[in-house]
């Protein structure tokens, strides 16, 4: 269908009908909304770099109206806090600055409720600016998903199908929960992509450089997949960089007042020595593009996008089949925007991004996959896939969302564990029960889970999931190492106290190492919370 025919076919229905269907809107965007307000996944103790380095930047700016965040930093834990960059002996964010200004309306609501900083409220103030600059843009992201599919003449069926895997069966369902960028440039990327390619005119090219810029100050990476967009459409280039000018500005009269040059990027300047090795080789530390990286992003058991979210694989059938309903233009820029962010990641050596559910760096193109689903015939194999990727994704999620890369299948090695003890991350529902803390976000998720199609099989591919992942387990046990990391977990980050002990065979010694970085850091915030 041509475009113009597109636009004729959306002026004949009313505009509330053709964005926000009421199904659409209740389930499973409203579910996972639902989730989303109950669940603030900010364990005591454990200082997320990612995260409170973009609040401390969001603390400096109202608090002292500087981009300095060196006091934020001594609060944080001083000089062991790693996502820090440095300029003659002052400290600012080595992040984007994007997500931390997109969430600052968020930090200071919260803040005229709770107060100025301290260790007792971080947990306030960073949830309230994760609901601005990750929630939001997820909810966003799934009705810009629903309505383009819509636009394209997907069955209703199938458009809440695609978005309820985007939202309960990827690793955005775990980014719509925390402060990362990931949700919002996913967002910003789709939605350019939307406007630009499936229903464009003059003043949605602006808008869609807009969308770009906030991707680029949010997420500097994506600029390869910015740069992929602009260049399919380069004829219109005037008026998306039109878009895009005021945030360009906004980088570098912040680059300019914290690093003293619109062309001094935060990552020059890194303070730990880790992190300022890896960006001094290649461009910020992205070498040459490989095949094996490119398959550890998909495939690798700790971190690879199609083990945990194997249901993806059908989706590419949908895109192919895509070709029929897209225009040239929009079809080839549906494939090379995923997969141009997937080639520079595969150069990176810190391509898994750390202690984080999936492969991170490539979650912002997810949707660009994820539509696909939206154009295939519903079968028992993607309602088994759905299943499967559904209890991977929430498990890791709701349990402990920060496993590091030691854990292989980490729903199973860390999730299930954590899940047997009767801890999962921090909600509202540990105010009035425990058992209700710990029912009633996974029932959110299996109420959603309900909603697809062939609902038998996908109960039966979340079973054979958990089957399977066991059984690996099983033939592969992990070591005491590993169960010593889970007991850490549970005796600092969920304070159970005893728990390294427990994690251990009987005899078996505690590090001495372990025993002094747990009490160094149950000293950090944030504060505790009624497990």
């Amino acid at each position: 269908m041509s475009n113009e025919e597109l636009r004729s076919e959306s002026r004949r229905r009313p505009f509330f009908a053709r964005t926000w269907n009421f199904e659409l809107r209740t389930s499973p965007i409203g579910l996972y909304a639902v989730l989303a307000v109950l669940v603030f996944p900010v364990f005591p103790h454990f200082v997320s770099p990612n995260e409170l380095s973009r609040w401390a930047l969001a603390a400096a700016i109202v608090e002292d109206h500087s981009l300095e965040i060196s006091r934020y930093v001594q609060l944080l834990g001083g000089g062991r806090f790693e996502d820090v960059a440095e300029r003659d002996g002052h400290l600012y964010s080595n992040k984007a600055p994007g997500a931390a200004l997109i969430g600052l309306p968020g930090y200071v609501i919260a803040r005229l409720i709770v107060g100025p900083p301290s260790p007792s409220n971080i947990r306030a103030t960073l949830t309230a600016m994760r609901f601005a600059a990750a929630t939001l843009p997820l909810l966003a992201l799934a009705w810009m998903v629903a309505r383009t599919a819509r636009r394209l003449r997907s069955p209703l069926d199938r458009t809440r199908v695609a978005i309820t895997i985007l939202l309960f069966a990827t690793p955005l369902f775990a980014y719509g929960l925390l402060n990362f960028s990931h949700a919002l440039t996913a967002f910003a990327l789709f939605g350019a992509w939307a406007l630009l390619f499936v229903d464009p005119s003059p003043r949605r090219d602006v808008v869609a450089g807009a969308l770009i810029g906030l991707a680029v100050i949010s997420e500097y990476t994506t600029a390869i997949v910015c740069a992929v967009l602009i260049l399919v459409a380069w004829r219109r280039a005037h008026r998306i960089i039109v878009g895009g000018i005021p945030f360009a500005l906004l980088l570098a009269a912040y680059d300019y007042v914290a690093f003293g040059s619109v062309f001094s990027l935060s990552t020059a300047s890194e303070r730990y020595a880790p992190l300022r090795k890896l960006v001094g080789t290649g461009l910020f530390g992205i070498g040459v593009p490989d095949m094996g990286g490119a398959l550890r992003q998909l495939f690798d058991p700790a971190r690879g996008l199609f083990v945990f979210s194997p249901v993806l694989l059908m989706a590419l059938i949908g895109i192919w089949r895509m070709r029929r309903v897209l225009t040239g233009s929009a079809w080839i820029t549906l494939i090379l925007a995923p997969l141009s962010l997937l080639i520079l990641f595969s150069g990176y050596p810190n391509w898994h991004g750390g202690w984080n559910v999936g492969p991170r760096y490539i979650v912002p193109v997810v949707p660009f996959v994820a539509i696909g689903l939206a154009f295939v015939a519903a079968s028992w194999i993607e309602s088994l896939l759905a299943g499967a990727s559904i209890v991977a994704v929430a498990l890791a999620s709701l349990t402990f969302p920060f496993p590091d890369v030691s854990f292989a299948i980490p729903w199973q090695t860390l999730g299930v564990p954590l899940l047997r003890d009767g801890l999962v991350a921090p909600n509202a529902l540990h105010l009035v029960a425990r058992p209700l803390a710990i029912a009633v976000p996974f029932a959110l998720v299996l109420i959603a889970a309900l909603g697809l199609q062939k609902r038998w099989f996908v109960l039966g591919g979340a079973v054979l999931m958990l089957a399977l992942s066991a059984v690996l387990i099983q033939m592969r046990p992990p070591s005491l190492t590993q169960r010593l990391r889970v007991g850490y977990i549970e005796e600092v980050y969920f304070e159970r106290r005893g728990a390294m002990r427990r994690a251990l065979p009987p005899g078996a010694p505690i590090p001495p190492s372990a025993i002094a970085r747990a009490q160094s850091e149950s000293a950090l915030p944030p504060s505790s919370w009624p497990f």
